[in-house]
């Protein structure tokens, strides 16, 4: 079976973090063995490339994480399908989560594995939010500042909000920088709130010129 590597730079899919903690444990373990054999980056793309034949086949995600499907018989259909067309490491990791019943967490251990490898790489996640889609230059342009400030590669994940008017709002791990146009705007009718309710107090009149 051939297996086409990730085309889309689409935002990542959002797991709890007791889930990401223990699907992290086998996205370790699934690093480490591939580390012993020099095969690392090799295991990590095709990791995300089997994510990526889950997006486009839905019933091959159906039968890994179906109750139905009992753990015996898909031990067997993924020796079938998938002894030496991939990796040692990626498939063995498959059948410790079929055993434990735990294949449910196939997307969310591949989403550790990304971000060990992002880590690894000094990379480092950036969401972009827009009113309209980043043209090349701005795009380059977002990535080699941010870059800079952070000192690491930013990977850009672009979002499209009309609500945000125009401007940028960047989301760079537990920090929001927001340059949007919408909450300059909020920004501007809090303060006049404040202004009139404040001179209000004061018995002052209160005067908006046009």
């Amino acid at each position: 079976m051939s297996i086409s590597p990730i085309a889309t730079a689409g935002p990542p899919r959002e797991f709890d973090q007791e889930t990401l903690g223990l699907a992290d444990v086998y996205a370790e373990s699934l690093l480490q063995v591939a580390a012993e054999t020099g095969q690392v980056e090799a295991v990590a793309q095709e990791f995300g490339e089997l994510i990526a034949l889950m997006d486009r086949e839905r019933d091959l995600e159906l039968f890994l994480i179906a109750d139905t499907v009992d753990a015996d018989p898909r031990r067997a259909s993924l020796e079938k399908i998938f002894r030496g067309r991939m990796s040692d490491p990626l498939l063995n990791t498959l059948q410790v989560l079929n055993n434990r019943g735990r294949l449910g967490l196939v997307r969310a251990v591949a989403r550790c594995v990304q971000l060990r490898m992002e880590a690894r790489r000094h990379q480092q996640e950036v969401t972009v939010r827009s009113a309209q889609p980043l043209t090349d230059s701005l795009r380059e342009q977002i990535k080699r500042s941010v870059s800079e400030c952070i000192g690491k590669e930013a990977l850009l994940i672009e979002e499209v909000a009309p609500e945000l008017i125009g401007g940028l709002v960047l989301q760079i791990g537990d920090v929001q920088v927001d340059a949007s146009v919408a909450t300059r705007l909020q920004t501007l009718y809090r303060r006049l709130i404040e202004r009139a309710t404040a001179e209000v107090h004061e018995g002052q009149r209160y005067v908006v010129e046009a």
